[in-house]
């Protein structure tokens, strides 16, 4: 199964390969995703991991098939007084969608976040017509909290950004 060869792992500058740069050019792959205002470089991609590989408040992983890097995954910025932070992740390497990795990677991490680092919450932002991305919370336990109206200006009209959360006390592991 594809999942048995799916693990997460710190990023290198040596991961920084083209591919990678160029899913963060690909509108499709994120659409969806703040990312799509930059214009992605290698030296760019060095110092976004070499900043957050530094930052006591972030971590971010790889998402690995076998050693062929196909996504990202980070959790922060961590909250230590409240215990919480933010998480979001892309799987860049279209060959890997629809293929139940996202479920799977989001789950290894709420497992690191509740486990390793101890936080009690966890939060994800989503477009309102990112329904992949509900997916994914959804089926972690994460449950849709707020909606915050017209939030978003995407292909020229104005879309819902919904927050989901996941507490750790409803979290199966």
């Amino acid at each position: 199964m594809i999942l048995k060869k799916i693990n997460l792992k710190k990023i290198s500058k040596k991961n920084i390969t083209s591919d990678y740069i160029d899913w963060m050019n690909d509108y499709e792959v994120v659409r969806f995703t703040e990312q799509k205002y930059y214009k992605h470089t290698q030296k760019k991609i060095e110092n976004f991991l070499e900043k957050k590989n530094k930052d006591k408040l972030s971590l971010i992983y790889g998402i690995f098939f076998n050693d062929l890097l196909i996504g990202t995954i980070k959790i922060g910025s961590i909250n230590q007084i409240h215990k919480t932070a933010d998480i979001s992740y892309i799987i860049g390497n279209k060959n890997f969608w629809n293929k139940g990795i996202g479920s799977f990677v989001v789950r290894k991490i709420c497992l690191i976040a509740f486990k390793k680092i101890k936080l009690k919450k966890l939060i994800a932002g989503t477009y309102s017509i990112a329904i992949g991305s509900q997916k994914v919370l959804i089926k972690n336990g994460f449950k849709l909290e707020g909606i915050l109206k017209n939030q978003i200006y995407f292909n020229k009209k104005r879309i819902h950004h919904y927050i989901y959360g996941l507490e750790k006390k409803f979290f199966k592991s």
